[in-house]
């Protein structure tokens, strides 16, 4: 219905009433028709039965022949089927017409008739002398046809008012929806966009309003296009106007970007240049105080060195952090992914940071719950760079109390762990507003000219970045007066080749009496202790203690780990430190004041001082040697920094006391040193002179280091290379790239230091030189090496037996798959292959004390990486082979596996 049309609606409309009132009035006619002709065939039934039973009346009753006619005569009747007459005395009966219809005296009519269903029957008796039945039986068809007749005269009635009803519809509707019609095709041309058209339609009443609404809508839209099109024309020559403007801010902005970079190019050579020009005297400030504070000195003198290497030392940090700060806006700072254990990281920053809390008598605790994983591989100086600058921070922002650093995990994922760090202080706390800016870069939580604290404002901001840079958080939780928690989120692979090994039967079920009045530095201390499987008594003062012992409950503790508060707020502290030691029990005690416990501790052998905070490894070394226990295997001694053997060094620096300072460091060492102020000084020394390492200054005056270099490259003839090391004060990313491109070995920061030193005569000359590369590897002498070495396999897990015992077990399980897999190598000719074979078993034996295995993987692998011939490998694959074997053999022996 909702999608007929106006003139359908029209013609239901007319049509619907005319058809209802025809059916009205043509079914009241009907039935009133057919109750008439019903009642007058009725009456002319009974008057035609009536008329003829008259007629048999008059009739002799013998005069058969005459009845029968007047039967016959009866059958002319309309709607007359039969008519039969019965004598009651015996005669036989007249009939005429078809057979009676059978009828039941049940079905007789009101009027007297005999109802058969297709017929009626009318008795009449004849004669009551001589009595007879006269039967007439009247057909119904007749009174069908009338019926019949009466429907179709109805019908044809209804579709003439039918028809007279539509012909004036159609017309009007014709009158109405043409000029409806006229106006859509209108409707759409205008939006077709014709607009000149004429409106004449012929609409009478509303549809002539319509009409004039019609044209004044296309009037006024006429009017709206032609001002749209004025404003099109005016915007388009204002895009014009401004296409031309934008083109010229284009050039001027392509222009600015190109004065942006290489104003961020000047920007970097100031960098590079300040780092140079103020690393270069700090070098020589921090070396020289070093280098005079191993002389005698009054303590007042003494004093005032410390103040100048800790102004060196706080004036290097800021250059570091603005140099860092640099980097990470250039996208430039890149991360390391090497193996780092945490909970060593995290006590050497505590105990570097030590001397700064001592100072302001706050106790430092370290919590590493169980179920962290210590081994992981990330970059240890960055996490050490954040930690430091989040503890030093809650150390300079706490008056009184304590620092507590805690790790925990987060989430573990398989091969991944999401490890959370907190840095708790007992400080005043953070308000609201400063939390919002405290990591932007250039903010501190103080910014008045009253601040107690200096610093660039940088720290915070560095360290954010370097988290999220690792794939992790940074936030704090802080209220004014009730101290601040920064954390941290580490996301870092497990290492799978590390292995924690700091465990020591001796301690195993030994008890230690545990007295710390600060509550973290006592469950820090309680970690560390129950790590050792070791039962531990806690009490939490000194006082307590000594109830403990006057009770005798101490005689049964084989150690005392006593941390002492602070001097300067418990009296008698001496004394009670003596009572301690008058016991006569195995005694660690932990002070922020270790010199002065130490000398009321004096010639007692049964007692030991130690600095807070507690280190696992000084504190499991304190506890074996109070036990009496040979700690040998469980030391990691620093070695001497004296080298081993004769070395020859060359150092180039136009700045006399850098100059100096690096001679001398390198004298100590206990190299033959030449040193050079300049290039061309350089230069002639190289040619008189073989040097086993050259320390090479970049920026010069005259001929650089790179130009240097590259004329001492020039110089060297046939498989001569000797290394050269840059040494310099540039600290940016691409400049080392552009260094080690240009010729130099290897990049030296300044400042330097003697095991920054050392260990690169240890890298570059005592281990190997890169003549011994490129001159052809012969096959190696190892029969004067042992097939294992037990004590170098000890010395190589920092002597821990457990530990060389696994990387010796792990080394032979994979040598079962490495001799046939580096054969099939050298077989098949894949030279790629078969040094990434030799160098992964190279790696390996490093870790284990299998010396003639280690030297034969080392010769291949050298050979293999600098392009020697491939008939010279057969030999050198053929003893590796033979190493394999042996080694094999040796550890299958009974001597080894019992």
């Amino acid at each position: 219905m909702a999608n007929r049309s106006l003139q359908s609606r029209l013609m239901v409309m007319a049509v619907l009433p005319a058809m209802l009132a025809a059916l009205l009035v043509g079914g009241y006619a009907l039935v009133s028709h057919l109750l008439n002709v019903q009642e007058s065939n009725a009456n002319r039934q009974q008057l035609i039965a009536d008329s003829f039973a008259a007629q048999l009346e008059s009739i002799r009753p013998n005069d058969r022949e005459a009845q029968q006619v007047l039967l016959r005569d009866l059958l002319e009747e309309q709607d007359v089927r039969a008519a039969d007459l019965v004598f009651y005395d015996g005669r036989p009966h007249q009939h005429a017409g078809p057979r009676l219809l059978p009828a039941d005296d049940a079905s007789r009519t009101p009027d007297g008739r005999l109802d058969t269903g297709q017929s009626w029957q009318l008795h009449r008796d004849i004669n009551p002398g001589n009595p007879a039945t006269l039967t007439v039986e009247f057909s119904r068809q007749g009174q069908y046809v009338a019926i019949l007749e009466s429907v179709v005269i109805l019908i044809l009635i209804m579709l003439a008012v039918l028809i007279l009803a539509i012909i004036p519809a159609v017309r009007f509707g014709r009158q109405l929806t043409q000029p409806i019609k006229d106006m859509v095709s209108a409707v759409q041309r205008i939006r077709d966009g014709d607009l000149a058209m004429d409106l004449n339609m012929q609409g009478r009443g509303e549809l002539a309003d319509l009409e004039t609404a019609l044209q004044q809508m296309v009037s006024a839209l006429d009017d709206a296009q032609a001002e749209l099109q004025q404003n099109v024309d005016q915007a388009t020559q204002d895009l014009r106007e401004t296409l031309e403007t934008i083109e010229i801010q284009n050039i001027e902005l392509d222009m600015a970007r190109k004065e942006a970079l290489k104003a961020s190019q000047i920007k970097s050579e100031f960098l590079a240049n300040m780092s140079h020009e103020i690393r270069t005297p700090l070098n020589g400030i921090l070396g020289f105080t070093k280098l005079l504070g191993r002389s005698n000195m009054t303590s007042r003198q003494q004093d005032y060195l410390n103040t100048i290497h800790k102004s060196a030392d706080s004036l290097l940090a800021i250059i570091n952090d603005i140099l860092d700060f640099s980097k990470i806006e250039a996208g430039k700072l890149s991360l390391d992914h090497t193996p780092l254990n945490l909970h060593d990281l995290i006590e050497d920053v505590q105990t570097m940071l030590a001397p700064m809390a001592q100072e302001r008598g706050l106790e430092q605790a370290a919590i590493i719950y169980s179920d962290v994983p210590l081994n992981l591989l990330g970059d240890p100086q960055r996490i050490r760079q954040v930690l430091t600058n989040l503890i030093s921070n809650a150390i300079k922002f706490t008056d009184q109390g304590s620092v507590v650093v805690r790790a925990m995990l987060e989430e573990n994922r398989g091969a991944e762990a999401v490890i959370k760090m907190t840095v708790t202080d007992t400080g005043n706390g953070l308000s609201v507003e400063q939390q919002k800016s405290l990591f932007s870069a250039f903010t501190q939580a103080d910014q008045s000219a009253r601040r107690q604290e200096g610093g660039t404002g940088l720290g915070l901001a560095i360290s954010k970045r370097l988290v999220e840079g690792m794939g992790g958080e940074i936030g704090i939780e802080s209220s004014e007066g009730k101290g601040s928690t920064f954390w941290f989120t580490l996301r870092a692979e497990r290492d799978p080749r590390q292995h924690t090994a700091m465990f020591t039967e001796e301690l195993r079920h030994k008890t230690v009496t545990l007295v710390e009045t600060d509550e973290y530095g006592r469950l820090g201390l309680y970690h560390m202790l129950s790590h050792w499987q070791m039962e531990i008594r806690e009490y939490h003062s000194l006082k307590h203690l000594m109830d403990a012992a006057d009770k005798g409950e101490l005689a049964e503790s084989d150690f005392m780990v006593v941390g002492v508060p602070n001097l300067n707020t418990t009296p008698n502290l001496q004394q009670q430190v003596d009572d301690l030691a008058a016991l006569g029990r195995p005694m660690l005690v932990l002070s922020n004041n270790p010199e002065t416990v130490s000398r009321w501790l004096e010639d007692l052998p049964h007692c030991q001082v130690q600095g807070k905070p507690a280190t696992r490894q000084r504190l499991l070394n304190a506890l074996l040697a109070l036990g009496g226990e040979d700690n040998t295997d469980n030391l990691v001694m620093n070695p001497s920094l004296q080298l081993p053997q004769s070395v020859s060094v060359m150092v180039v620096d136009d700045h006399p006391g850098n100059l100096k300072l690096a001679r001398v460091f390198l004298e100590e060492l206990g190299a033959d040193v030449t040193a050079c102020d300049s290039g061309a000084a350089a230069l002639d020394a190289f040619r008189e002179e073989d040097f086993d390492l050259v320390f090479m200054d970049i920026q010069m005056p005259g001929m650089d280091g790179k130009a240097t270099t590259a004329k001492m490259r020039s110089l060297e003839t046939g498989s001569k290379h000797t290394p050269i090391v840059a040494l310099t004060a540039h600290a940016l990313e691409n400049e080392r790239r552009d260094l080690l491109d240009s010729g130099l070995d290897d990049y030296l920061s300044k400042p330097i230091s003697e095991k920054q030193l050392r260990h690169t005569l240890e890298k570059w000359v005592l281990k190997t030189t890169r003549d011994d590369l490129i001159q052809k590897p012969e096959v190696p002498d190892t029969g004067t090496l042992e097939v294992f070495d037990a004590a170098l396999a000890r010395r190589r897990a920092g002597g821990r037996e457990g530990l060389a015992n696994e990387m010796l077990t792990m080394l032979l399980e994979s040598l079962g798959t490495d001799r046939p897999a580096i054969s099939a190598a050298f077989d098949s000719g894949d030279d790629e292959t078969l040094l990434e074979k030799v160098h992964k078993l190279h790696g390996a034996t490093r870790y284990c004390g299998t010396p003639r295995l280690e030297r034969a993987a080392k010769a291949l692998e050298e050979a293999l990486k600098t392009g020697v011939p491939r008939e010279d490998f057969a030999p050198m694959v053929a003893t590796l082979c033979d190493e394999i074997c042996a080694l094999e053999h040796y550890c299958q022996a009974p001597a080894v596996t019992e």
